[in-house]
């Protein structure tokens, strides 16, 4: 024979049960109304022009034979070339050229065959250095020289 403990019915105790669960959920409530409005105001096009960038230079360079065989690639840019490490923008485009021709590595020099350069202004004249000519332009930001007095 089976004695009750209790006198609360079952149904009454699941109901309660049910409703504490119910509450509980409740406040994670503003999480899900306030992730569509998040979306809304964050600053996509930064990260998008990283990616973009760097699809571009890897789209560009596995176009051309011999540039992965040299191994090192040269890099300038419109920040002289011994204060490219102290900018923000120069050492950002430092970085997006050696994440996008891996497994060559970047040098901050003009001394291999090929070089990478890489231009915070697009709005001024880009000054090719001596003894390279424009081999591939990129994007108005980016090109790629190739040496000519070897």
């Amino acid at each position: 024979m089976i004695f009750k403990l209790h006198r609360i019915p079952d149904r009454f105790i699941f109901r309660v049960i049910f409703l504490l669960i119910i509450l509980w959920n409740l406040k994670y409530l503003f999480l899900i109304v306030q992730v569509p409005f998040t979306m809304l105001f964050v600053d996509y096009f930064g990260k998008n022009s990283f990616y973009s960038q760097v699809n571009d230079i890897k789209n560009s360079v596995k176009n051309i034979k011999d540039f992965q065989d040299e191994g090192k690639i040269g890099f300038v840019s419109d920040t002289a070339q011994n204060s490219v490490f102290d900018k923000e923008g120069s050492i950002k485009n430092f970085y997006i050229a050696q994440y996008a021709i891996v497994p060559s590595v970047l040098k901050n020099d003009k001394l291999e065959n090929y070089v990478i350069g890489a231009y915070e202004n697009s709005h001024q004249k880009v000054t090719v250095p001596d003894g390279f000519k424009i081999y591939k332009k990129i994007n108005d930001k980016t090109y790629i020289f190739k040496r000519i007095d070897k």
